[in-house]
């Protein structure tokens, strides 16, 4: 059962704590969080539960269609914005976690047999029909190239998706997360992604301006990096299926490849 977006609200109360709570908002991304009940399930949602609980914080979840989510942070009705990737256009509303919640490879998708040139640079798709989802950005590289391309953007993956498979796009761009979980809805098999890939994506936790003097998401922040460093992100990512840097990891050399 697909429950009405408004409805999706998951609060951890904390009664010892007498402080305002943290707003996490998103958007139904598999395996990061999506809906449930009794409330949203996925890493983010096992995140920060984890944190919240561990650091004595109030926190709520609400998940949103992607763009009005975004749009919450600089109306001042959210603290945390579950999940972007990091753009020199939402840096200015946000500031990014020092270290990403997930990781993602992002690819454009033929239809398998078709024949398109891509490089690695934009400028070689000049001329094909691009899907994009609306809301979502395929990193900084992308959004400078962007008026230079034909955009097609559509309210899901899965409208893209029918729209290749209709040959009324030469390309889709996703990441291999959602794409795995799309085509899988589609039972498609002749949709394929292509080489090289577009770009290595950190999903970051958006802190709102107006909220990064909190002492409460300052606590979170902290503990976030601490999961992080101490590898117990890596085995919460291995419970949906995902991979994460384990502790040994040179983070230094790590965040400096990621956009």
């Amino acid at each position: 059962m697909r429950w009405p977006y408004r409805a999706l609200l998951f609060m951890l109360l904390c009664p010892l704590l007498q402080a305002s709570t943290l707003r996490f908002v998103g958007s139904d991304f598999p395996s990061i969080v999506q809906p449930g009940a009794p409330h949203p399930h996925g890493l983010a949602a096992d995140v920060i539960r984890t944190l919240c609980q561990r650091e004595q914080l109030t926190c709520s979840i609400q998940l949103l269609p992607w763009p009005r989510a975004q749009a919450m942070l600089p109306n001042g009705q959210a603290d945390v914005l579950i999940g972007p990737y990091r753009t020199a256009e939402r840096a200015a509303s946000m500031r990014f976690s020092r270290y990403p919640l997930y990781v993602d490879t992002l690819y454009w998708y033929r239809r398998a047999g078709q024949n398109v040139q891509w490089d690695g640079r934009f400028d070689s798709l000049s001329g094909l029909r691009l899907g994009v989802t609306r809301g979502w950005t395929l990193g900084q590289r992308f959004e400078e190239a962007k008026p230079r391309l034909a955009i097609d953007d559509a309210d899901t993956l899965l409208q893209s998706m029918l729209k290749l498979q209709r040959k009324r796009l030469d390309l889709v761009a996703s990441n291999d997360r959602n794409a795995r979980h799309t085509l899988a809805q589609l039972g498609s098999s002749d949709i394929v992604p292509i080489l090289p890939a577009i770009s290595l994506q950190g999903g970051y936790m958006g802190y709102a301006l107006h909220a990064i003097d909190k002492p409460a998401l300052q606590r979170f922040e902290q503990a976030l990096a601490r999961l992080a460093e101490s590898g117990e992100l890596a085995r919460l990512s291995q419970n949906h299926g995902l991979t994460y840097p384990g502790k040994n990891t040179n983070w230094p050399d790590y965040l400096r490849q990621l956009p």
